[in-house]
């Protein structure tokens, strides 16, 4: 009896071990899974500045980042293959292509293809779509700036957009204590940056924190989240300059918005992380 007592508290205990192994090689393989897709950047907004911080926030995680040249190629199957789409892309009725480049496959590039048309409502469907199965998103900083795109400011829980200011001082406050994107933030600089703004839908949101500047006077919600279907939206206003980016506040608010909507644990900020070298 005693043999088999010791036996069984061995066999116990191995098979917890394995369990453990076999959880950390799952969670291992999990996490080198995840895809993260990217629209990012135009004449307005700096891509390569934007590109670059998202690499140097999210290079500890071990998630693939895959960031698209032009929208039409982000395909319905790719749409639908990945965890989160960060998005940082505008459109009006003047510049319904963000006056951004045309792809060119060439190494050396004379002459460039057109420039897409964005946002189509095949593209916002397929947002909404995705979103609604459980892919989170992350609407930064011009995203906002889709005031024709119905479905998708329904995504994002907003009535309407309000567009920003001119370029000045900015910082930011009134950071929710509760919330975990923004827990233990205290208010701080962003440097310059432009201070979007818009009319949120009752309800529909939780606020995350606002961006206040002097002059012309405005305090703006400038940071919010909410749940679409079994998706996770988080909507970051800031980015326009490279502020922000240079930011590590900001930069932890990154971190922490990407963790939530793929409603993963929220790991520490890595101490050596910067957007700069």
């Amino acid at each position: 009896m005693h043999t088999n007592l010791k036996r069984s508290r061995r066999d116990v205990l191995q098979a917890g071990v394995a369990a453990l192994a076999a959880g950390s090689a799952s969670s291992l393989r999990a996490e080198k899974n995840v895809r993260v897709l990217f629209l990012l950047g135009d004449y307005y907004h700096n891509g390569a500045m934007q590109e670059y911080a998202w690499r140097k926030v999210l290079d500890s995680t071990g998630w693939r980042l895959m960031f698209a040249q032009a929208p039409s190629f982000i395909t319905p199957k790719l749409m639908a293959s990945a965890d989160l789409y960060v998005l940082c892309r505008y459109a009006t009725d003047t510049q319904p292509t963000n006056i951004s480049l045309g792809w060119s496959a060439d190494k050396i590039v004379e002459k460039r293809a057109a420039p897409e048309v964005f946002m189509t409502p095949e593209h916002e469907a397929l947002i909404a779509t995705n979103v609604r199965r459980g892919m989170g998103h992350l609407a930064i900083h011009c995203a906002i700036w889709n005031p024709k795109s119905r479905l998708y400011l329904d995504v994002l829980g907003a009535e309407k957009p309000v567009m920003h200011g001119p370029v000045v001082a900015t910082e930011i406050h009134g950071l929710n204590p509760d919330h975990p994107i923004t827990k233990g933030i205290q208010p701080f600089r962003l440097g310059i940056d432009e201070a979007f703004d818009a009319v949120m839908k009752p309800g529909g949101h939780v606020p995350l924190f606002r961006s206040r500047q002097q002059t012309p006077p405005r305090d703006a919600i400038s940071g919010w989240c909410r749940e679409e279907g079994s998706g996770r939206v988080v909507a970051l206003l800031p980015g326009h300059t490279t502020g922000p980016y240079g930011s590590r506040p900001f930069l932890e608010l990154m971190w922490r918005s990407a963790h939530w909507a793929l409603k993963r644990d929220i790991p520490p900020f890595p101490a050596a992380t910067t957007a700069r070298g």
